[in-house]
C-alpha cells in the first residue's frame, strides 16, 4: 500500500492532484474534503475516493493519513498546515503557502520543531527543460552567471475582464499573479542560482481594476502583471517580466554566462559556448506519457509526477534536494512582499 493521502480543496486539488495521484504507485488517495457542503461527496463518487468530508479537521482526525494536500484559498493554508503538523500528518501545500512572510515563518518554525515534512508545490522545478538547465549550471558549462532575462506573456486580456470575481484577484486572500506565477519564477531562480542579495526592486500592475461580481462590478486589487530586477549574492543580475496580453507568445529565458549562453523558448532549450559559437539544441529527458490523462491537465503530469516521486522518497526517509520546502517558500514570500510593499 502507498502513502495514505487526503486532499483539502475541490478546485485544483481535484482537477490536477487527484487524477495524477490516483495513478501514482506510491500513493493511495483515500479522502477528500471541501468547504462547500456536499461537493466532496459528489466528486468522490466520480473518482472512487473512499472518505469524504465537509470539515477538513474531521478528515485529518479520522482517516489515518500520512499526507494531506492543501489546495484551498491561501487564507486557510496556515491553519490547515499547523493542524496537520500537530496531528502528525505531513503536508504538500499549494503556493502561496500563506498570506504573508510572518505566517510562512511561523509554519516553518513549527514544522522544524515537530520534524514534519512540509513541501511546497513549486512543481515546475521538475519540467524536463528546467531540470536540464539546473544540470548545465551545476556542471558550470556556461561559467559564471552574469545575467538572467525572463519574460512571459499570457493571454489573460480581455479574458480576466469578463471572468467571474474570485479570491485569485484579491490580495488579502492571497490572489494576484505575482503570487500565482511570480512565485514559480522566483523559486526557479533561487533553485538555480542560490540566495538573492538585497538589491531587488520592482512593481506590480493592474490592467483590470474591477471585475464582474454577483452584485455588478467590484474593484479588484490583485495584480495581473509584474516587473522585477535584482541581483544574486553570487553577483549575477536578473530581470523578470510577466505581462497580460491579448495573444500569448512562448516564455523566454536567457541565461548569460562568462563562457556561454542558454536560451529557453517554450520547451526548446539551446546552448552556445565560447568554444562553439553556434547555438545547438540541448537534449531533454523524455516526458512522462500523459495521454491517458484529461487533455487540460496533461501539461502538469510530468512535473507533478516527478515531485510526487521525490516527496514519496522523503516520506520514506531518503534525501531529495530538489523538493521545494518551507525554506524555499520563505525566500519567495520575502521577495513578493518586498516588491508589493515597494520597500
Amino acid at each position: 500500500m502507498g502513502h495514505r493521502v487526503g486532499i483539502v480543496g475541490t478546485g485544483f486539488g481535484v482537477q490536477v492532484h487527484a487524477p495524477i495521484l490516483l495513478k501514482h504507485p506510491d500513493f493511495e488517495l483515500v479522502a477528500l474534503s471541501s468547504i462547500r457542503p456536499g461537493r466532496a461527496q459528489l466528486i468522490s463518487e466520480e473518482l472512487n475516493i473512499k472518505y469524504t468530508f465537509d470539515d477538513w479537521k474531521q478528515m485529518i482526525d479520522q482517516t489515518n493519513l500520512d499526507l494531506v494536500i492543501i489546495a484551498t484559498n491561501p487564507a486557510l493554508h496556515m491553519e490547515i498546515t499547523l493542524y496537520a503538523i500537530e496531528s502528525g500528518v505531513h503536508v504538500l501545500c499549494e503556493k502561496p503557502p500563506a498570506l504573508n512572510y510572518l505566517q510562512v515563518y511561523e509554519m516553518n518554525k513549527i514544522a522544524s520543531k515537530h520534524h514534519s515534512i512540509v513541501a511546497i508545490n513549486f512543481e515546475w522545478r521538475y519540467l524536463p527543460e528546467r531540470q536540464a538547465i539546473n544540470k548545465i549550471l551545476s556542471n558550470n558549462q556556461i561559467g559564471e552567471v552574469l545575467h538572467v532575462d525572463w519574460s512571459e506573456a499570457w493571454p489573460l486580456w480581455p479574458k480576466i475582464k469578463h471572468d467571474p470575481f474570485g479570491w485569485q484577484w484579491e490580495l488579502d486572500k492571497g490572489g494576484g499573479m505575482l503570487g500565482a506565477i511570480g512565485s514559480h519564477m522566483i523559486d526557479a531562480l533561487y533553485h538555480w542560482f542560490g540566495p538573492f542579495s538585497k538589491k531587488i526592486s520592482g512593481f506590480t500592475k493592474n490592467h483590470v481594476n474591477e471585475r464582474i461580481h454577483e452584485s455588478g462590478y467590484k474593484p479588484t486589487d490583485g495584480d495581473d502583471s509584474f516587473f522585477l530586477i535584482g541581483e544574486f549574492e553570487s553577483g549575477g543580475t536578473f530581470s523578470l517580466q510577466f505581462i497580460t496580453a491579448a495573444v500569448a507568445r512562448k516564455p523566454r529565458i536567457e541565461i548569460f554566462g562568462s563562457h556561454g549562453t542558454l536560451i529557453l523558448e517554450g520547451e526548446n532549450l539551446k546552448i552556445a559556448t565560447n568554444e562553439k559559437k553556434d547555438y545547438s539544441p540541448v537534449g531533454l529527458e523524455e516526458p512522462i506519457d500523459a495521454s491517458s490523462f484529461p487533455p487540460d491537465i496533461r501539461g502538469y503530469v510530468h512535473a507533478q509526477w516527478k515531485l510526487y516521486n521525490d516527496l514519496s522518497a522523503i516520506l520514506r526517509g531518503e534525501e531529495k534536494v530538489d523538493l521545494p520546502n518551507l525554506h524555499s517558500a520563505l525566500i519567495v514570500q520575502e521577495i513578493i512582499e518586498h516588491v508589493r510593499n515597494g520597500s
